[in-house]
Order: C-alpha cells, then structure tokens, then sequence
C-alpha cells in the first residue's frame, strides 16, 4: 500500500472544511475515504508502471524528490517553519530511513517479481504487523484473544499466497513476496515511531522526512544504477510523479484530517479497501490474473484486520478511553497511538 506511514499533523493543522450538515458530512467523509483509499491502493500500479523505464532505486528516490517538493512547497505557502530540535531530527531520521526508503524500494525491488494485485494483498497486513510491534514497544499495549486471533488469521492468508500459482512458480517470485513483507515491518515501525513525532506540524515533519530520505538514497542511486535512462517514457515518468504526490504526500495530509474530523475507528476502514482496489487496478490496468489462493488471501487478511479491530475496541471500551489503537488506522500511512 506505498506509501502507508503515518506523518503526525500537530495542534492547528486544519487543511479543509466539511459540510456541517449532518448527512453531507457523512457523504463527504466517505468521499474522503474512498479517495484516500485509491491513493494508497493505486500505488502497486503505479510501481509497476514506474518499473518499465527505471530501476528499483530510481523510482524510489524519484518519488522521495517528488514527495518532499510539495512538503517544501506546502511548509511555504503555509509559512510553517521548520523544525530545529536535534531530537525532533534524529526522529525524522529514524522514520525517513525505517518508515519510507526501506519499504519503498523493497516494495519497488519486489513488484519486479510479484504482480502488483499479489503485493496489494501482502500489504494488506501492515496492520497486523503494527500490532504486533506495539505490543514490544508500545506501553500498554496487550495481547488478548481478539488480536491474537486477528494476526493469526492475517498470516494464514500470507500463507495461502504463498502456495498460489504465481507465487509458487520460481524462486524469485518467492525472493519477490518476502520483499514486500519485510516492507510492512518497515510501515509498522514507522507507524510506531510517528507517533513520537505527534506534537510537531505535519507539512515541516513531512519536509524533513522526505528530504532526508531523498538525501540519504540519492547517492546510493548513483553509485549503484549511475545517471538514469536518457529517454523514459512519459507514462513512467508520470507514475514516479503520481507516486510522489498522489501516493505519498497528499494522502497523508488526507489522512491527518480525517482522523481528526471522523475519528481512527472510520479511517480504518482504508485498511479493507486498498488491497481490494490494488488487486481491481492490476486486473483492469494490467491484465493480472486472479486466482482463488489470491481470493482466499485476501479474504483472510482483511479477516484477520476486522477480529483483531474487534478486540482492539472492546479492549479500549473496557479501559474506558477512545485513543486509536495501532492496528485501526495503520495502513502503511496511519495515525494511532502507536502506525501501515
């Protein structure tokens, strides 16, 4: 689900109004999360796309320049000043490196060998992995029989996909899969470390988050790839750019707000719909096949998200507070007390 981390939005980082009205609020909402959901579900796509013309490594940086573009743009028009504590830096690495560059290009080296509509589905369980993760480094985050549940049924779709006929055919198909998981445990510790960042403005965290990635991760780039192609098609060209802005930076601004106007609880519902859109554009777009260990996996995961949110409010209920729980709203971007 590209770019799933959560970037936090500070006190006053009112971006929009809804209606107030109650039923074109609601409408709006849902609006709201649809499109959010196709932002993030539209980046196994674009990846694909992007992979025509460049590397793994190159649309990757590609789309941390474009995303921190409009970071720096944003924190312009906006006049919001950027951050100068050497602790708020040290965290913006920390997530820029984790919670961005890692599971951007493994997601990237992985889509060379796994189909978009498969690694739709794989990301599906970064909120089962940021559950996971919270309970080792989140204080008062338990286990119960909901959650356990929840992660046990993800993982058994992972394992479906596994056994698949597209996963099943060649090693590097299998090298390809486990690529994109490991990028959910980068989502997933992202999630958890943005949170750390919660009182900063999001336009001035997201500008060094990205800046730093895009700093780090260019050199690398040229090292190892040298000076890109000298005639990319305009639709690779296109989806690096989708990613950075579509993918990346404007859903997590989207996000920010509608967990502050509708809550975590409905934000998370972009956790069910962006695997199933990610799976829908590759049939459409690419022609991807679906078989029914894909089906069976899907529907696992998406299960195993629904038990453990299940169990994640009831937990809350019985402690009486109404914070987000880390596996509501982490798709990749989520936002929590915890992340994807």
């Amino acid at each position: 689900m590209t770019a799933f981390t959560h970037i936090p939005g500070g006190a006053h980082d009112h971006l929009m109004d809804p209606p107030r009205s109650g039923w074109a609020r609601r409408l709006w909402h849902a609006g709201l999360l649809v499109t959010l959901a196709v932002m993030w579900g539209s980046a196994f796509l674009m990846v694909d796309l992007s992979l025509r013309d460049f590397t793994p490594l190159e649309s990757t940086v590609g789309r941390l320049v474009v995303a921190a573009l409009f970071f720096t743009a944003g924190c312009i028009i906006r006049r919001k000043p950027i951050e100068r504590s050497w602790r708020c830096w040290g965290l913006l690495a920390a997530m820029a490196l984790i919670g961005n560059l890692m599971p951007f290009f493994l997601i990237n080296w992985g889509q060379q060998k796994v189909e978009s509509g498969n690694a739709a589905i794989l990301m599906g369980m970064v909120p089962l992995v940021t559950a996971m993760l919270a309970q080792m480094f989140v204080r008062g985050e338990r286990f119960h029989r909901w959650k356990m549940a929840g992660i046990a049924i993800g993982f058994a779709g992972v394992l479906v996909l596994f056994g698949g006929p597209q996963l099943s055919g060649g090693e590097g198909a299998m090298w390809g899969a486990a690529a994109i998981l490991v990028a959910t445990l980068g989502y997933a510790a992202g999630t958890i470390l943005a949170d750390k960042a919660s009182s900063y403005h999001s336009l001035p965290v997201g500008f060094g988050v990205m800046w730093i990635a895009s700093l780090v991760s260019a050199p690398i780039w040229l090292a190892v790839d040298g000076v890109p192609p000298p005639h990319p098609s305009w639709v690779s060209v296109g989806a690096v750019v989708t990613l950075g802005v579509f993918c990346t930076a404007m859903p997590t601004l989207a996000l920010i707000y509608l967990v502050r106007s509708a809550g975590p609880t409905f934000a998370g519902f972009t956790n069910y719909l962006v695997p199933v859109i990610g799976v829908a554009l590759g049939i459409v777009f690419l022609g991807e096949p679906l078989s029914w260990n894909a089906v069976a996996a899907l529907f696992l995961i998406i299960g195993g998200i629904v038990i453990g949110q299940i169990g994640g409010r009831r937990g809350r209920k019985k402690r009486g507070g109404e914070e987000a729980d880390p596996g509501d709203v982490a798709a990749g971007h989520a936002p929590g007390r915890a992340a994807r």
